[in-house]
């Protein structure tokens, strides 16, 4: 942790912004605007914990991830590129004429556009950072302006500039870097990188051709319209035939806690379970955002398994979860049922089934033999899918 990060007032907006993501994600009705706002977190990600973000990053998250994750691809761009928040982690306001920091401009194609390596050059980075000198934010001493967007015209480069084959007139000032944002947005491969993220992160790890260029094309017919997008990704035909995927942490405790209707009722031992997970909301300090990557979260299984061993243990785990269904007094093959029903929806496999049979019928069946069949089920490989 960093300095700020120990510093109590400091602290204080970088723990009530962890919280608020961590409560949405229990608790509201709306999942799939939810879990489109950790998709765009981990897109346009910007560390908690560097430089200013205590102090800047609430407002991105409210006024750029939040106001924009379900509508157009370009307004969301733009709102990000004018975030103070991203342009201080990504240093842009070191970027002036006559010493452009080509930080943002790079990360700029590579993460949040095109893609890396992917229609542009290292002089493409060069012009673009050119394009966005000056382009900072309000310091501590601009009064209730402070931490606001703005425009240095004195650290600007007025010349002409030349981006990914365009040419960009001398004397534009501030629209130097808005034409950039255009271009990009409205870039096939834009549509692409955007299409195949989207595909990944709902459908499956390795999305087929066919699906990028369909879902791309509803990007570039529709200017980048995400719930056209969203259609797309999620039609019924392509859920049928999606393969399963490996849940990452927060999704795996947020899933498990919904379906037993848990109460939070202190958040510590789930904080220290995202931390030992390496799954704490914005807590990644690359700009590339949690991986989106089987290879790179399967080998956290133990800490997995803790989870939801504890979790039905209100004493340790300082969580409430509804267990009425599961009466002692049922028989096993209805437990395991309510078990079916309660934790997957009617889909528990073959091999689970038998596991917790198993399980239930090895032993007196009571409540606490029924709190450790929940974390043997919350365990299983199956529950660890999506």
């Amino acid at each position: 942790m960093t300095a700020a990060s120990r510093t109590p007032w400091r602290r204080r907006p970088i723990i009530e912004l962890i919280l608020a993501a961590i409560y949405r994600a229990l608790y509201s009705p709306r999942q799939l605007f939810e879990r489109m706002t950790i998709f765009w977190t981990d897109h346009f990600n910007i560390h908690i914990f560097s430089d200013l973000a205590f102090l800047l990053k609430p407002t991105d998250d409210r006024e750029v991830v939040r106001a924009h994750a379900m509508g157009s691809f370009p307004e969301l761009l733009s709102a990000s590129a004018h975030s103070p928040a991203m342009l201080s982690y990504l240093t842009n306001d070191s970027n002036v004429k006559g010493a452009p920091n080509e930080n943002y401009a790079r990360e700029l194609m590579e993460l949040h556009t095109l893609g890396a390596d992917n229609g542009y050059t290292e002089n493409d980075v060069k012009e673009v950072a050119r394009c966005f000198t000056g382009w900072a934010y309000q310091g501590l001493r601009a009064g209730s302006s402070v931490g606001r967007f703005s425009f240095n015209a004195g650290q600007h480069d007025n010349g002409e500039k030349r981006v990914l084959g365009r040419t960009i007139a001398a004397g534009g000032g501030v629209s130097d870097g808005e034409r950039v944002l255009e271009i990009l947005a409205g870039h096939p491969n834009t549509a692409r990188f955007i299409a195949e993220k989207l595909l990944r992160y709902f459908w499956r790890y390795e999305p087929r051709p066919s699906a990028i260029s369909k879902v791309a094309n509803v990007y570039m017919s529709t200017g980048g319209d995400l719930r056209a997008m969203l259609r797309s990704v999620l039609h019924k035909s392509r859920v049928g035939s999606a393969k399963p995927k490996l849940k990452r942490p927060l999704h795996l405790m947020v899933s498990a806690m919904r379906a037993l209707s848990a109460e939070l009722e202190n958040p510590r031992y789930l904080i220290e379970q995202l931390l030992i997970t390496g799954h704490l909301p914005f807590d990644w300090p690359p700009p590339n955002g949690y991986p989106d990557s089987e290879g790179y979260w399967s080998g956290l299984v133990l800490p997995r398994w803790n989870f939801a061993s504890t979790l039905p243990r209100r004493e340790r785990s300082g969580i409430r979860t509804d267990i009425s269904l599961l009466d002692p007094a049922h028989s096993v093959a209805r437990l395991v049922d309510t078990m079916d029903a309660v934790l997957f929806n009617g889909t528990m496999s073959a091999e689970t089934a038998t596991e917790l049979t198993r399980f239930l019928e090895s032993g007196n069946v009571n409540k606490p033999r029924i709190r450790d069949a929940i974390g043997l089920a919350v365990g299983s490989p199956q529950f660890q899918q999506y």
